[in-house]
């Protein structure tokens, strides 16, 4: 039968997965949740050394296998992260914001949302290993790149799971948007690479800005060391100094940030 997830409220299951835990359902959770889960998880690993009972009563105290947030902060994280979706997924800008719609249909009715993930531990020997994985999920986001959670050879079952089974109002995402209805273009096709001369100018307006940002620091840096060489007074020697560790800082974030984008162009003409 599968390894089965559920998004619900207190009264009603909204969608459930099978062997997947949907990446729309995790666009909801905050770093807060993410705290929560990786003490989960612990709690988890504990547990099982445990006996069968003591791992039964903490199960259904919630101590693991339940992500509870509030509905509201749920909500405000899909909203900030549509960018995300339009940017790198805009054929699944549509599904996305109709998970949104029915979210907020559910809000009206519960306060409160849970992402019931049990099963989903039982994929893994470390559960640790599922905490790796979310975390490269949300650098993912946090750096505007494609991730693996979402499956082109199963959209729905990635991203949103199911509402088949679910009794919220209106017609059911799943039979609405069918699998061949939504195809995820090859990164040739991708509307960030649609212009070939796009990356390309992106990289040479970065490049002039480091250059830019290179000289700002190298002035930074001969103008230290010359009020560090001659006598001068000593709040121009610490002046000096603080000059030397900008130039460097500078430098340091700017190349940092040349090293994403040759990344990121990289991905896209390949």
């Amino acid at each position: 039968m599968g390894q089965r997830c559920y998004l619900t409220t207190d009264t009603i299951q909204i969608f459930e997965s099978t062997n997947h835990l949907p990446t729309f359902w995790l666009l909801g959770l905050g770093e807060e949740q993410l705290q929560a889960l990786a003490q989960q998880l612990e709690t988890y690993e504990l547990a099982k050394k445990l006996s069968q009972p003591e791992l039964v009563r903490r199960l259904e105290e919630k101590q693991f296998g339940v992500i509870k947030t509030k509905m509201n902060d749920f909500q405000n994280n899909l909203v900030d992260r549509e960018e995300y979706i339009s940017t790198l997924y805009p054929e699944l800008l549509d599904l996305y914001e109709d998970f949104q719609r029915v979210i907020m249909e559910e809000s009206t009715h519960a306060p409160t949302i849970e992402l019931i993930y049990l099963d989903y531990l039982f994929f893994f020997e470390n559960s640790a290993e599922l905490l790796t994985e979310l975390e490269e999920l949300f650098s993912a986001i946090t750096y505007s790149e494609e991730t693996a959670w979402i499956d082109a050879q199963d959209i729905l079952g990635t991203t949103i799971g199911s509402d088949r089974f679910s009794n919220h109002q209106g017609e059911l995402l799943h039979d609405h948007y069918e699998p061949a209805q939504i195809n995820r273009p090859s990164a040739k096709t991708h509307p960030a690479s649609a212009d070939p001369q796009l990356p390309k100018r992106q990289l040479l307006s970065q490049c002039i800005k480091s250059s830019l940002l290179l000289i700002l620091s190298l002035v930074l840096t001969l103008g230290s060391i010359f009020m560090i060489r001659y006598p001068i007074p000593r709040p121009a020697g610490i002046t000096g100094i603080l000059l030397f560790g900008l130039g460097t800082i500078i430098f340091s974030e700017q190349l940092r940030s040349d090293l994403l984008l040759l990344k990121k162009t990289k991905k896209l003409n390949d």
